[in-house]
């Protein structure tokens, strides 16, 4: 079956703005509205108000009993799964689960649901079959949102290494310290730097970043930090009414005054460089960067983990499982510079 016989089921959906999967899955969501409707007697509020995350979710906790069961075999938190099955009920309008202490068992409207769920959900395993093969293809178009020092230190030295590998995948980075929504398609992957990312994204948590306090050697000579502190300067990346916050005394420095509003580290490291103040870098960037010195002899201070994440759509993708396994061994060689180890 053609992609553009499945407009038969989509009057109100614009298939050319739709991927494929999406497509399929509309389309089935469609008719197990349909179906229920008109075999049921029973109104679903229209294929508009399913979601397929949480008619997925209802179909494995159906079979599981139990939402912590559930979120194992979908590889989310427990209570993404409890999330999407209120969601779910709301929309519907009716009770899908009793919860009960031994798990939730289905209600009568939840099992003539899970019946007609069961029927289209081998509609879409045959439909996805079909075009399986297009996620075979090591080709296409990967969008990878990272952070400009990763981007920078990490992959820009390396990625011909990738394209010699895969020279049919084309990367395209989103250099942002925001997070960005995969769940829309704003990326496929997320090298996020976080120590709680959503639980609706699958990967790995790989390590943790450290930052130091780093300075030209210059404008350390020229300054008496003991004595005369306030003459110094931090170069601030937020704009706070704290002068003197907790991390610069662990820095080492807790009586230098921040100042100024730098938010991006490659204007902070700019920013140093041209002997502006001390800045608080990463250790990647700062012991990279032949401008500058550690300001102290302390042991760089942990900052947050690195997590190399996609969508659950997504993990199974050929070309996004080349270029995470891609990233995960770049990253990982580069630990030693991440955690600021000497001489690494």
């Amino acid at each position: 079956m053609e992609v553009r016989t499945l407009s038969f089921f989509l009057p109100t959906v614009d298939v050319q703005k739709l991927n494929v999967i999406d497509v399929l899955r509309a389309s089935v969501l469609h008719q197990c509205a349909t179906t229920y409707d008109q075999e049921r007697g029973f109104d679903m509020l229209g294929a508009k108000n399913l979601d397929w995350e949480e008619v997925k979710s209802f179909a494995v906790v159906a079979v599981a009993g139990s939402v912590r069961r559930a979120a194992k075999e979908l590889s989310v938190h427990h209570s993404t799964v409890s999330r999407r099955i209120d969601s779910l009920e709301h929309a519907i309008g009716t009770k899908l689960f009793d919860r009960k202490p031994e798990g939730y068992v289905l209600t009568s409207a939840g099992e003539r649901l899970a019946a007609t769920v069961q029927e289209c959900g081998l509609r879409l395993n045959d439909a996805e079959r079909m075009i399986s093969g297009q996620d075979r293809e090591l080709s296409g178009v990967v969008t990878v949102a990272l952070s400009e020092p990763l981007a920078v230190y990490a992959f820009g030295p390396r990625l011909a290494e990738f394209t010699e590998t895969h020279p049919n995948i084309e990367i395209h980075m989103i250099m942002t310290q925001k997070v960005v929504d995969l769940s829309r398609r704003e990326a496929d992957i997320a090298l996020r730097i976080d120590n709680n990312p959503p639980d609706t994204l699958v990967g790995k948590r790989l390590f943790p970043y450290y930052q130091t306090a780093y300075a030209t050697q210059d404008y350390l000579d020229a300054h008496d930090f003991e004595n005369k502190p306030e003459a110094a300067r931090w170069v601030s990346w937020h704009a706070g009414k704290n002068r003197f916050p907790a991390w610069t005394k662990e820095a080492g420095f807790g009586r230098v005054p921040l100042w100024g509003h730098f938010p991006e580290p490659a204007m902070q490291q700019a920013a140093a460089r041209g002997g502006l103040g001390l800045a608080m870098l990463p250790c990647i960037m700062g012991d990279n960067d032949p401008a500058l010195v550690r300001a102290s002899s302390r042991k760089p201070i942990r900052a947050r983990d690195i997590w190399l994440l996609t969508h659950s759509d997504l993990r199974r993708t050929a070309r996004i499982r080349a270029f995470m396994t891609f990233a995960e061994k770049i990253l990982r060689e580069l630990k030693p510079q991440f955690l600021g180890e000497p001489g690494a």
